[in-house]
């Protein structure tokens, strides 16, 4: 696949021992990613499409280098100084961009049973070390609870715009749904009065699949620290909970239950925090797609990808709605 982007300025910002090779591989959803080679060393150059604010970029950057100084079972990503001495380069349109250190291995699949225990191990374990941790940043990101006030600007009448005023009729057809979104949306505003007592700590906030690495059937690293927050401690399992709901995995039941037990066998949660835990995953679940609204509002998304969204969260609130209370 040939490249759109020149990334000839990025990586001019950076000493390289030897010319550079671009690989390009799947990048996420809010950010540009891609393999760079130098000799037989490997980074990743990452071009921040989400934003362009340099203390998010900073704070991630001060949570791994916090997190780089405990003796974890994992690694995650070491930040590369550029020319200027920073770990943060700024192109002359004011996009952010960040080298790092390749971690060798692969993406772990919900279809192996033993990466779906060993996520859930891991999380635990990024959790107990995140709690530890005291940094000079303060939170940029607003906690899962504080959904209303993250999403003031996407509102009922914002959030049902989308199925009349854009030229996709996939979007008009799915107003059924947005209508059931928001009345869980509504539900949900109540439950969040409960949250806001819990006792809370730093969290990755994006810890899904995609965002770690293996080798064999073991997760050896941990990526992506953007949405790093403070926020209630059992949300970082609910994440991880709201990736596995797929609607094509006829294992959802078992694989829930393997990754709540790798969880639970390393740093337990609590009875009333494993109670809550439906409610988080529906906030996350909600968060998700009012944040790709957003991105369709704002043209940064084509319209098909937010339609993939509200089916995956809509059958996700389905599924919590139908299964959690019974086998959890």
């Amino acid at each position: 696949m040939k490249d759109s982007i020149d990334f000839t300025a990025y990586l001019n910002e950076y000493e390289f021992a030897e010319p550079c090779l671009i690989e390009h591989r799947e990048s996420g959803m809010n950010n540009t990613t891609r393999i760079i080679s130098s000799g037989n060393r490997k980074f990743v150059l990452r071009i921040y499409n989400n934003h362009k604010d340099s203390n998010i970029v900073g704070l991630e950057h001060e949570v791994l280098d916090a997190l780089n100084k405990q003796d974890l079972t994992f690694q995650v990503p070491i930040p590369v100084h550029n020319k200027k001495g920073d770990t943060i380069s700024v192109a002359a349109d004011g996009t952010l961009s960040s080298l790092f250190h390749y971690i060798e291995g692969d993406r772990p699949t919900v279809s192996n049973p033993d990466h779906v225990y060993a996520l859930g191990v891991a999380a635990a374990k990024l959790s107990s070390a995140l709690s530890s941790i005291n940094l000079r940043g303060k939170p940029l990101y607003s906690p899962y609870y504080m959904l209303e006030n993250t999403y003031a600007s996407m509102d009922e009448e914002a959030f049902f715009a989308m199925t009349y005023q854009s030229q996709s009729e996939d979007l008009a057809s799915r107003k059924s749904s947005f209508m059931a979104l928001h009345e869980e949306r509504l539900k949900l505003i109540e439950e969040c009065n409960k949250l806001e007592e819990l006792p809370k700590q730093w969290i990755h906030g994006d810890l899904v699949f995609n965002n770690t690495v293996s080798q064999g059937d073991a997760i050896i690293g941990v990526l992506d620290f953007e949405f790093t927050t403070v926020d209630v401690r059992a949300m970082e399992l609910a994440v991880i909970i709201v990736d596995i709901l797929k609607p094509d995995d006829p294992n959802i039941r078992a694989n829930v239950k393997r990754l709540l037990q790798g969880y639970q066998d390393t740093n337990p949660l609590t009875h009333h925090e494993l109670k809550i835990l439906p409610i988080l995953m529906k906030l996350r679940l909600l968060d998700v797609a009012l944040h790709f609204a957003v991105r369709l509002r704002d043209n940064l998304d084509k319209e098909e990808i937010l339609c993939g969204i509200i089916d995956q969260t809509t059958f996700g609130f389905s599924w919590i709605n139908e299964h959690w209370e019974d086998d959890y």
